[in-house]
């Protein structure tokens, strides 16, 4: 299982680096949009410098022509790139597209099995689900991405799937264990996983005793 950084700011990618523990990127138009007086070119390409995994850059158009356009500028900036594109029938035409150029992609917001599944019969490298937008609809995300995998497997489908849109630690508990290939973490919730109560009061433990030992 890999696990990327769902950021687009570098002093977090850098300490989340510095981990050792971070296989890729992915960013979106929201996620963008939070880093205040950047050139977002130019923030892409900082980050495609310092990340040597996957990049998820995403389009901004829900027009085909200008998906294509703005996909083959992306896959320029580097060969780690693989560019976001919405699902939908307009979504899949263009992973079509891209896919007879060479172009990797990443089809972002799938809600369900059946997305992921057209999406990687199009040729996406990667399909993403959005666990938590997904339980906003009532449904059980565990069991949408289980079924998914359990599908792809079966199949043999090469597309990799990626579980994004966790909002808290309980999440990524259980999305590891779906058997998805890439979980995708925002920075607030990867700065908790470490913690743990018993861990710190343990630690303070040995310290103290530590100190114990060398006043005798």
């Amino acid at each position: 299982m890999k696990i990327f950084a769902d950021t687009a700011n570098l002093d977090e990618l850098k300490e989340l680096l510095s981990w050792g523990i971070i296989d890729g990127c992915t960013t979106n138009p929201s996620i963008v949009s939070k880093e205040k007086g950047i050139d977002f070119e130019t923030r892409m390409k900082e980050i495609i410098e310092i990340v040597k995994g996957p990049i998820s850059i995403e389009v901004t158009s829900n027009d085909l022509d200008e998906m294509i356009r703005q996909s083959r500028k992306f896959a320029k900036w580097g060969n780690n790139v693989n560019v976001k594109i919405p699902m939908g029938i307009t979504g899949l035409k263009a992973v079509n597209i891209l896919n007879k150029e060479g172009i990797k992609t990443n089809v972002t917001a799938c809600m369900c099995t059946k997305q992921a599944v057209l999406a990687a019969k199009a040729g996406a490298t990667f399909v993403s689900l959005f666990w938590a937008r997904i339980e906003d609809m009532g449904y059980n995300a565990e069991q949408i991405v289980c079924e998914t995998v359990e599908i792809f497997e079966r199949h043999k489908i090469k597309s990799e799937i990626i579980l994004g849109s966790f909002r808290q630690v309980s999440h990524i508990n259980r999305a590891m264990l779906s058997g998805a290939h890439i979980l995708t973490i925002p920075t607030p919730i990867l700065m908790k996983l470490p913690w743990n109560p018993r861990t710190e009061s343990t630690i303070q433990e040995f310290l103290d005793n530590w100190e114990e030992f060398k006043k005798r």
